[in-house]
């Protein structure tokens, strides 16, 4: 299966929607790997990627909810802890190769989109009722100008 970016998934915080399209933009990059058969190593090197940029990713989301002070900040921290424990273990496993990579593929792509489709959804509700504007996404605005 592969992941596409869908206007759905925008949360409306700048910051985050771009961070989701990257993170698709990985997993397509996964995807691609592993339809084509490509080295362990190629693969195993993308699957690195991915987890760096989640905890990134992850780290980013948490920060603006506690700027936010988003009511369910510890749940989503519990999820997203929950979420690199598995992908730290579909990656140990791929490694030793105790797991084929089109197993982690359908898992990742399963994850991310409910993640951001239920969870992240909360947080973006959160947003549009707070007449708190985060420092972070202004900041990120700016730079991307």
């Amino acid at each position: 299966m592969l992941i596409c970016w869908k206007k759905e998934l925008e949360i409306g915080n700048e910051m985050i929607d771009t961070q989701h399209r990257m993170l698709v933009l990985l997993l397509r990059k996964l995807h691609i790997a592993v339809v084509n058969k490509l080295e362990h190593k190629v693969i195993m090197g993308i699957l690195l990627e991915i987890k760096k940029f989640t905890e990134f990713h992850f780290l980013s989301e948490e920060n603006l909810m506690a700027e936010l002070h988003y009511p369910e900040l510890r749940q989503h921290e519990k999820i997203h802890s929950e979420l690199l424990s598995q992908l730290n273990i579909f990656i140990a496993k791929i490694n030793r190769q105790l797991e084929s990579p089109e197993d982690i593929l359908e898992v990742i792509h399963t994850w991310v989109a409910n993640h951001v489709v239920s969870e992240d959804m909360k947080i973006a509700q959160f947003v549009r009722e707070s007449q708190f504007r985060p420092i972070a996404e202004d900041c990120y605005a700016l730079y991307l100008r």
